[in-house]
């Protein structure tokens, strides 16, 4: 939307050619139809000579403005310079013409006009002063028979006199009218510029996104809402095909229901956003019509779903893990306390019996299998039943560092795969778990090793996004070159037991997601065959001061901190089973 400053300056822009054009026009057709004409008043040769150069200089000068208003812009100095140059080309033809009995004063009240346009009341009245004053020189010059007017009709005093009194009172008369027509213009213009702000204001400050096209398609115009939502800006998507920028293949044919119908057409689309993000939008599409109620196109307005969508998932996902969790209390007490009676008759069975061949390797299989079972009824409980944060100021980029240093010195891990974290100007500085935290890096890191089925690149970036509207978050990217992950699969990743892996326990992302949502955050994903991002998103809090930069936050060494698959239960115990 144009400032404005903007909008003056292209309507004082639009006046000045306007009045160029005009000068170009009027001087070929007053001072060329006369020569074409050989009219009285101009057989004289130094007439002749004089209507030429006036031609030509009005040329000259109409190149110069031009290129003045090219590189310099429009200005009211400017356009006074115009106005007093006009003022005396006009004077030099009437001289030229017979002074009183020329042709051409009707030129002064066209300059007194065109300076009422440009400056109102006060331009009217200054350039009628001028031209009366310049018309007054004229005939005193006349009645004196100074040269151009020796050979001019000789008037008496009294016909002078009344000669510039008409003309006097008819160059007031339209400066003061004129004025007057132009401050109303003026006052309409500003009004109607006013109405048309505060339309666009409405039309930009609706929380939906308004669309309009014509009847094929093509995009007219673009909100604000329409642009936070999409993150296209309007100079990007205005003049496009809607359905080819947002690759909607069905809104065609609701575009096409429409014409067919007249009735307004409701549904929801998928879309992605220009960072690649998947939105989904509830739309409202109908006809755009005229005062004649002759339809010119569509108007769409749409709303962002996906928020509402997600919270709709959350509560149906809570009260899922409400059941749960009052299955979990008998669930530890009927399987793990079992369990834990029959893998330690087990250990001291295999103590006590002198076993060999397949009896020892089958004593080996069941203390495995136990102990895989009493690893998998933890993730249950972790998952069913989380503890509370306990949440302290912590360097995001140290732990995401170390979580790193801790993948890449596990055994299982392969050199072919690159690991880039990204750095960060300043801290990124989150009031969090430090242990949970570390839980869901190691998850989503060893998750995207695993979809690189261990060649590729992973890259990891922390950012704290400063929103307009919303309240800041902090933003932790994981990109891998994996295969990617099925848009079947994408929308029951996160549920419980849910897996594609033959060795996993479908818990492994659900407990990241429980984490996040225990920590007031969300955790999204988005991927294509060979790109697949997580972005976990936090709140940025601002309840408590952070540490200053000369006391870090709070770091934690690799060195205390027991690495997944050594079977200890402790509280940096980072087991998990990945999905």
């Amino acid at each position: 939307m144009n400032s404005p400053v903007n909008q003056a300056e292209n309507t004082l822009q639009k006046r000045i050619i306007y009045m160029m054009v005009l000068r170009v026009v009027l001087v070929t057709l007053f001072i060329g139809l006369p020569l074409l004409l050989e009219i009285e008043n101009i057989k004289h040769p130094r007439s002749i000579s004089i209507f030429y150069l006036l031609i030509g200089t009005t040329y000259v000068l109409s190149i110069f403005y031009a290129v003045f208003l090219r590189i310099k812009g429009p200005s009211l100095l400017f356009t006074s310079f115009q106005l007093a140059a006009d003022l005396l080309l006009g004077t030099l033809l009437i001289a030229v013409t017979g002074g009183l009995g020329s042709p051409f004063p009707f030129l002064f009240i066209i300059t007194i006009v065109s300076a009422s346009i440009f400056f109102h009341h006060r331009g009217g009245f200054v350039m009628a002063v001028c031209s009366t004053f310049l018309f007054g020189i004229l005939a005193l010059s006349q009645r004196a028979q100074i040269p151009p007017f020796e050979k001019a009709l000789l008037l008496s005093d009294k016909e002078i006199f009344y000669g510039f009194f008409l003309y006097t009172i008819a160059f007031f008369t339209v400066g003061i009218l004129s004025g007057h027509l132009a401050k109303r213009l003026r006052e309409k213009e500003i009004g109607f510029s006013d109405l048309q702000v505060f339309h666009e204001d409405i039309v930009h400050s609706m929380p939906s996104g308004l669309i309009t096209t014509d009847l094929v398609g093509e995009i007219t115009s673009f909100n604000r809402s329409a642009m936070e939502i999409t993150g296209y800006s309007s100079e990007e998507v205005i003049g496009k095909i809607w359905w080819e920028i947002f690759s909607w293949d069905n809104i065609e044919k609701r575009f096409e229901a429409l014409a067919k119908t007249g009735l307004p057409q409701r549904f929801e689309g998928k879309i992605q956003d220009k960072s690649g993000n998947p939105c989904l939008l509830g739309v409202t599409i109908s006809a755009l019509r005229n005062e004649q109620g002759e339809q010119t196109g569509i108007i769409g307005t749409f709303q962002d779903l996906t928020e509402i969508r997600n919270l709709e998932e959350a509560v149906q996902r809570k009260e899922r893990l409400a059941t749960i969790g009052e299955m979990a209390a008998g669930m530890a007490h009927e399987i793990r306390n079992p369990l834990a009676s029959l893998s330690g008759s087990i250990q001291v069975l295999q103590n006590e019996l002198e076993l060999n061949g397949e009896n020892l390797k089958l004593m080996d299989i069941a203390i495995k299998e136990s102990e895989r079972l009493n690893a998998f009824v933890t993730q249950f409980l972790r998952y069913a039943r989380p503890l509370p944060p306990q949440r302290e100021w912590v360097n995001l980029q140290h732990l995401l560092s170390e979580t790193t240093h801790l993948i890449e010195n596990n055994p299982a891990y392969t050199q072919r795969i690159q690991i880039i974290l990204e750095e960060t100007e300043s801290p990124i500085l989150a009031f969090i778990d430090p242990d949970q935290m570390k839980q869901v890096f190691w998850n989503l890191i060893n998750n995207a090793y695993q979809a690189m089925q261990g060649r590729g690149t992973l890259t990891l970036s922390v950012h704290h996004i400063t929103r307009r509207l919303e309240e800041d978050t902090i933003e932790i990217l994981f990109k891998d070159t994996g295969k990617g992950i099925s848009e079947g699969d994408l929308a029951n990743i996160f549920d419980p037991f849910f897996t594609t892996k033959s060795a996993g326990s479908g818990l492994g992302l659900a407990i990241v997601q429980r984490i996040i949502e225990e920590h007031a955050g969300n955790i999204s994903v988005a991927s294509q065959p060979g790109k697949t991002i997580f972005k976990v998103q936090l709140p940025f809090s601002s309840t408590d001061a952070p540490p200053t930069m000369e006391s870090p936050a709070v770091e934690y060494s690799s060195e205390t901190t027991e690495t997944p698959g050594q079977g200890h239960e402790s509280k940096h115990d980072l087991t998990s089973v990945k999905k």
